[in-house]
């Protein structure tokens, strides 16, 4: 939907999580259209509830989208970890962390790698930048690791379309999508899952190893 052109994606991995982006959003625009078409039909008022949160979260979606800023755009492409490394092109994606899956101190920041090390490095935070007070995480480091010395959690699934890192005894639980984003569960499994595959043969030490 963010495509203009018909040029097939040379990037496997963003063609498929761009697929199924097109395929939420179709979803979710038909069901705000149903319950549209419900309402003007006579059904009960108490719909306009669901039809407004629906409305707002499937136009703040395809406004992401359109915008090219969807976390679809930065799904990296097979061997791309490896190759990165290997060209000295660094990579740098926007996800949020938390250190666990109950998003507690959930905060955003840039996933890198570069020079063969994954690190996560912490953005302003924006409620800090309004109430004017100093951030003492911007720019901060919150792991940088050989992939090596990385601990995966579970591989990411829809229900849990998170990476998860275990860094020198601390987990990490890194998103690609925020929690407004109508297919994160579909999306993320696919963004996160090309990290994890890749991480693993970059020597990442598996969750089965963990145990």
């Amino acid at each position: 939907m963010a495509r203009i052109n018909h040029t097939p994606d040379p990037n496997p991995t963003r063609a498929k999580a761009r697929a199924r982006r097109n395929l939420t959003l179709v979803v979710w625009w038909g069901v705000a259209l149903l319950l549209l078409f419900l309402l003007s039909t006579g059904a009960p008022w108490v719909l306009v509830i669901p039809l407004l949160v629906i409305g707002a979260l499937v136009i703040t979606n395809t406004i992401q989208v359109v915008r090219g800023e969807g976390a679809e755009q930065y799904a990296i492409e097979p061997g791309r970890l490896s190759q990165s490394t290997l060209d000295s092109d660094p990579i740098a994606v926007p996800v949020t962390r938390a250190p666990d899956r109950r998003e507690k101190g959930r905060r955003r920041g840039t996933l890198h790698f570069a020079g063969g090390r994954l690190s996560f490095v912490f953005s302003p935070d924006p409620q800090s930048r309004s109430k004017r007070v100093k951030d003492d995480l911007e720019g901060t480091t919150a792991f940088d690791a050989w992939p090596s010395d990385i601990s995966l959690g579970p591989r990411p699934s829809t229900m849990r379309p998170q990476l998860v890192l275990v860094v020198d005894g601390i987990t990490h639980v890194i998103e690609f999508t925020m929690p407004e984003d109508l297919a994160a569960g579909m999306l993320g499994k696919v963004v996160a899952g090309a990290w994890f595959t890749q991480l693993l043969e970059l020597g990442a030490i598996p969750s089965n190893a963990n145990s």
